[in-house]
């Protein structure tokens, strides 16, 4: 008889998360809860133990059919409460892994020895969407909130729930808790928590993209979706109030998440309804006229908690340190409603909505010999440029688990935004004192539809545990673009003066409208032979397709690309707290341009070769040490007989050591620190010499950030916390022509619990008040770092 398979249960469909749930929802932490699972067919029963343990079990299909199970009821261990519910049915089971079982023929007598002494399986971790670990009382999923700063499970590497020490790439989590702990405004505040991770620029301070591994990734993806494909960065600047965690996979990343760069991804995982009802808000106020309120309130929407909700609002404003810069304003707001009609069904509707009025910013400018203003404050735009964004997201996720051992899943998305400068300053040079100035009027207007359907089913082969995910996705993306110039006047680099009118009436330079259409199929398997050994493996084919009409040159340009790309990995754990592991990664990335023949230019391939050790102690405490290699192809470069045109020659290859750290050292002392080295070069160039740094990438960089609560006696409630971040140099550019230099910055926090929902905290950064450059994408594109920044935070929970 052939063998089945392992029916693994999302448990998600009817857990999902609640911040604060009272103790006694808890039982089963210390390997009891309260089980309510009546006789029923047997099949069902075991779905229902699947659901209710969050463990999973095997069998053979004639093994079951046909038999009926006995009744389950009260607090008792999960393989107790399994024994129980087989009594009488000839079967038995045993342990086959962490969290999992596999059912067996017994005689009776051997089923009713089972039954009173029954293995009892503790809180473990499972492999399954819904998979949890429980600890101190909360549950910690693979979506949802995290007890403390250390996160032991992930769906962005693999899109199911995994244990992170299964998962052979490096992969960071920065949870809310640390988002709170260090009152973080930006994204890019939580992401320097994590290794190889730098600001690559804000375009113009429209939105953050960012350097991984030495690469620069200009979009993120949002609940698993890459953000709008059309464009080449985000639309704005994303608000934290929605957030529940951060999380970086390191490496290429396209056979889960598409066309991407070879550096890695950045995913942030949104707040999800809870069946109990909790309201979370703070009121902030502080340096440079910074004033932000933000809201969440969650619960069930009827008695049954069947339907349940939440939403989400931040409105902020900040005069900011730039001197004449206008202010900056946004308001944002979230709503997500989940229904869950029964344990296997679940939906959820999720909308957001951003609004932001920034004033548009190309930082400082260097001249030729590298000399720039080392003031964070001096600006060279005008109080009349700016740049505002207003976007729609339109989320809907299914999921139905239509077998025991099968899942289907639909996810789609519906962005519209549009992006409008006005007036916006560029720089254009740094001569003699001088810094000339160009402005654009500027028109995006964007909308994108992803859709998503995959299935997945736990299989076992023998003695090997697979589980299998198939599945076909499509985005489609369009824009429409339309911009002006006109040069404007210059002013002195040091101590410019504003107020330059009238403004010039800008000429039209580029309308153009842009369509890229994508296909992927994709097939994982997820293999744990044995406790010990894990394996991951996948592939996927992409294809895409874009046009571009110019209006104004009356000709289109179309391309079209198509791809296979590869993973598979291999994690050996000798021990249940060390995952040794190596893997081998791709990605794939449509580049526009065109040879002098005219023929389109290949993609950009990324390939990852990745060792290193992940160490998880006393259940607290989780360290990744990783070692690797990028290299990066198909780098087009200019064809030095055709400048108009563009050859295929380049190559770039980053080599690098990292070391993350996140947890708790002690009961109430927590950490989460990081330390990088890349050797980010040119290997490949027609235009710049071969051996170049990679521009904006330090050869070091690290950060530490540690907090101490005190939980009894007379400080009990105060909680102190600090940090220093340390970025090395970088090259201006590819021809690194000078370096910007590097920078250390200190930083503090203190908060004090008045009483079980409400605490006051002070967040200082930068406390030397150095300048320093945090950003650089070029000699005219550097963007200063906040100097000293005094936050204070009022907040409350229910």
């Amino acid at each position: 008889m052939s063998t089945r398979l392992a029916m693994r249960l999302m448990t998600s469909a009817a857990l999902p998360l609640a911040i604060g749930l009272p103790q006694a929802a808890l039982a089963q932490a210390a390997g009891e809860q309260a089980y309510e699972i009546p006789a029923q067919s047997l099949e069902s029963a075991l779905l229902a133990w699947m659901r209710q343990s969050g463990m999973q079990v095997g069998y053979e299909p004639g093994d079951v059919a046909g038999r009926t199970s006995a009744p389950v009821s009260g607090a008792r261990g999960s393989g107790e409460a399994l024994a129980a519910l087989l009594a009488g049915s000839g079967l038995g089971y045993q342990p086959t892994g962490a969290g999992s079982v596999r059912l067996t023929r017994a005689p009776q007598a051997e089923s009713a020895t089972t039954a009173r002494g029954a293995t009892v399986l503790g809180p473990v971790r499972v492999q399954g969407e819904g998979a949890r670990r429980i600890r101190s009382g909360e549950i910690e999923t693979a979506t949802g909130p995290v007890p403390g700063y250390r996160a032991t499970l992930s769906a962005t590497a693999t899109r199911t729930d995994t244990a992170i020490r299964d998962v052979p790439q490096s992969i960071q989590i920065v949870p809310r808790t640390v988002i709170e702990d260090q009152a973080a405004v930006r994204l890019t505040d939580i992401v320097q928590n994590v290794s190889s991770v730098q600001l690559n620029g804000t375009a113009g301070n429209r939105a953050e993209t960012y350097s991984i591994r030495g690469f620069v990734s200009g979009r993120y993806a949002l609940n698993g979706f890459p953000l709008t494909s059309a464009m080449e960065r985000p639309e704005g600047f994303f608000d934290l109030a929605n957030v529940e965690r951060v999380e970086v996979l390191k490496g290429p990343a396209s056979v889960m998440m598409g066309l991407s760069e070879p550096g890695g991804v950045i995913n942030i995982v949104t707040r999800a309804p809870s069946r109990q009802f909790h309201f979370d808000g703070a009121l902030q106020g502080g340096s440079f006229d910074f004033y932000r309120g933000e809201m969440s309130v969650t619960g069930p929407l009827n008695a049954s908690g069947t339907l349940t909700a939440r939403a989400t609002g931040a409105i902020q404003t900040n005069g900011g340190f730039r001197r004449e810069a206008r202010e900056s304003e946004r308001v944002y707001g979230a709503a997500a409603v989940r229904w869950q009609p029964d344990a296997l069904t679940q939906v959820d509707l999720t909308a957001d909505y951003a609004d932001q009025k920034v004033p548009f910013d190309r930082g400082l400018i260097a001249d030729e010999d590298g000399n720039y203003v080392h003031d964070a404050r001096t600006y060279y735009g005008e109080r009349w440029s700016n740049t505002a964004t207003e976007k729609l997201v339109l989320g809907l996720a299914a999921q139905r688990q239509v077998m025991p051992w099968l899942m289907l899943r639909f996810t789609g998305r519906y962005t519209d935004a549009l992006v409008q400068d006005h007036n916006a300053v560029d720089l254009q040079g740094n001569a003699d004192g001088v810094v000339r100035r160009r402005i654009t009027n500027r028109t995006e207007d964007s909308n994108d539809l992803s859709m998503r359907f995959d299935a997945i089913a736990d299989a076992y082969t023998g003695p090997l545990e697979h589980r299998i995910m198939a599945g076909v996705e499509r985005t489609n993306g369009e824009m429409a673009f339309w911009s002006a110039r006109a040069n404007i006047g210059s002013v002195a680099a040091v101590d410019p003066v504003y107020g330059m009118t009238p403004v010039p009436v800008a000429t039209v330079n580029n309308v153009y409208d842009y369509d890229v259409d994508t296909w992927g199929f994709y097939l994982q398997d997820q293999i744990a032979l044995g406790e010990h050994v894990k394996a991951l493996a996948g592939v996927r084919y992409d294809r895409t397709k874009s046009y571009r009409w110019d209006y104004l040159e009356d000709a289109a340009i179309r391309t079209k690309d198509d791809a296979l790309t590869f993973r598979a990995g291999l994690v050996y754990q000798p021990t249940t707290s060390v995952s040794l592991y190596a893997s081998y990664t791709q990605s794939f990335q449509p580049q526009q341009g065109q040879l002098v023949d005219g023929t389109p230019l290949d993609p950009e391939k990324g390939e990852q070769f990745e060792a290193g050790v992940k160490f998880d102690l006393l259940d607290r405490l989780s360290i990744t040490a990783a070692a690797f290699q990028i290299t990066k192809q198909n780098v087009s470069t200019e064809d030095l007989d055709n400048p108009d045109f563009s050859i295929l020659t380049g190559e770039q290859r980053v080599r690098g050591l990292e070391l993350d750290i996140t947890g708790e050292i002690l009961p109430g002392w927590n950490i989460i620190a990081n330390a990088s080295h890349l050797d980010a070069e040119i290997t490949r160039d027609n235009t710049f010499a071969v051996g170049n740094r990679l521009n904006g990438v330090p050869s070091f960089s690290g950060r530490i950030w540690t907090s101490y609560s005190v939980s009894s006696g007379a400080l009990s409630g105060l909680s102190l916390g600090g940090g220093i971040r340390v970025v090395g140099k970088r090259e201006v550019d590819l021809d690194n022509r000078f370096t910007i230099a590097g920078y250390e910055t200190f930083d503090a926090s203190i908060r004090y619990a008045l009483n079980p929902h409400w605490e006051v905290s002070v967040n200082a950064e930068n406390l030397t008040d150095r300048f320093f450059v945090e950003a650089v994408q070029g000699d005219n594109n550097l963007y200063p770092g906040t100097p000293r920044r005094i936050v204070g935070t009022l907040r409350a929970r229910y």
